[in-house]
């Protein structure tokens, strides 16, 4: 006789444990059961007690009935861009594929309901080998998307906002690991691009450069295979290309060089609070565009370091970070309208309220337990004599 859960779905179990950066041993301990017991559980060859299956809920922080939700059909065919794939960040990038996959269902969800902005991303014709990509074609490219979304030259006020407002799905998440700042996809069958930020990034401007660097993956690396990720020239030659599009992006080189007054870390700290990128940036940017000889740019950084800004520039406590808004503005519209309440949004998502105020922007508390309205009526009495 079987004892197992039924409509117990394994693969469900196995994004569980990845989002919470469990190994199946630890997973195995923390239930009290052996670690083939949590395999089988995996691979659909066994399915936990109805006992086993309340401590996972528990343990991993999900209701009962995600462990039984249907998996959507989510295409990862594409290659996803991050930017670091060294073996040491391998974990924390199987957590954030997975986390990934639940704003894919979560926006799916929403959009029953809601409708998102459409997509309005150039497309260009691009170069089929990553060696034609020329400094001067990126930079030429990084013009033409501003061109295409009518930014003019000067600077982006909200470079997240100007990407939502074109069809980008947006997130701040935990990425759990330093070297993954972000990462980038073109969803499919959606084909709609995601950008998931680290959150634990507090620097506006250092955060600015991670929206403009993934935008250069979704346009300019789009067509490219997944396979050279996984080669190491191939994968620096796009992460290089990645940032020069993103600093031609923020920092035009016409309308940047005509603001620059003097080649001094003084005048790089002042034109940071109008353009709000780092000043370690600038100092890229001019020794990128060839208007610095060697030592100029050597000596920049000499003293770059020596006031300590590696760790902490001038204006990083002021400028504000750009938060994302489309899901946040989605969950409240919903509530708002009364198409769902915050428990019931939850309900169908199938996950915890903290995934859930993570993923939207919103307080934890957002999504309940909330006191039940009351809805009260004027009653009509007759005027007394």
């Amino acid at each position: 006789m079987k004892t197992g859960s039924p409509g117990f779905i394994g693969a469900r179990l196995r994004q569980a444990r990845e989002a919470r950066g469990l190994t199946i041993t630890a997973l195995a301990e923390l239930l009290g059961v052996t670690k083939q017991a949590v395999s089988q559980y995996e691979n659909g060859s066994g399915s936990p007690r109805p006992e086993v299956l309340t401590r996972l809920a528990s343990v991993l922080n999900l209701p009962m009935h995600f462990f039984t939700k249907p998996l959507p059909d989510l295409s990862f065919d594409r290659p996803i861009f991050y930017r670091s794939m060294s073996a040491a960040t391998k974990a924390a990038r199987a957590r954030a594929e997975v986390r990934y996959g639940w704003i894919r269902e979560l926006r799916a969800q929403l959009r029953e309901a809601i409708e998102f902005p459409v997509v309005k991303f150039p497309s260009f014709n691009l170069p089929a080998e990553l060696n034609h990509f020329t400094a001067r074609r990126l930079e030429d490219l990084a013009s033409e998307t501003r061109r295409f979304w009518g930014l003019g030259d000067g600077p982006i006020p909200h470079v997240v906002r100007i990407l939502e407002s074109q069809g980008a799905l947006i997130v701040r998440d935990h990425l759990d690991a330093e070297t993954l700042d972000a990462l980038s996809d073109w969803a499919q069958p959606e084909d709609v691009p995601f950008v998931v930020l680290n959150d634990e990034k507090d620097s506006a401007v250092r955060s600015r450069l991670d929206v403009a660097h993934e935008l250069a993956h979704l346009i300019v690396h789009k067509g490219f295979p997944k396979e050279y990720l996984l080669k190491t020239p191939q994968f620096r030659q796009m992460e290089d290309q990645a940032f020069r599009f993103g600093a031609a992006f923020l920092l035009p080189e016409k309308s940047f060089l005509n603001d620059l007054y003097s080649i001094s870390l003084e005048s790089f700290r002042v034109l940071k609070a109008k353009w709000k990128v780092s000043i370690g940036m600038m100092i890229k940017r001019v020794d990128d565009l060839g208007i610095v000889k060697e030592e100029t740019t050597r000596r920049l950084w000499i003293n770059y370091s020596r006031r300590g800004w590696r760790q902490r520039e001038p204006l990083d406590d002021e400028l504000p970070i750009e938060e994302p808004s489309l899901l946040r503005q989605a969950c409240e519209l919903i509530v708002r309208e009364r198409l769902q309440n915050h428990e019931q949004l939850v309900e169908a998502s199938a996950m915890s309220r903290k995934d859930m105020a993570q993923f939207a922007g919103l307080p934890e508390d957002f999504f309940g337990p909330h006191d039940p309205e009351v809805n009260l009526k004027i009653l009509r009495f007759p005027k007394a004599n």
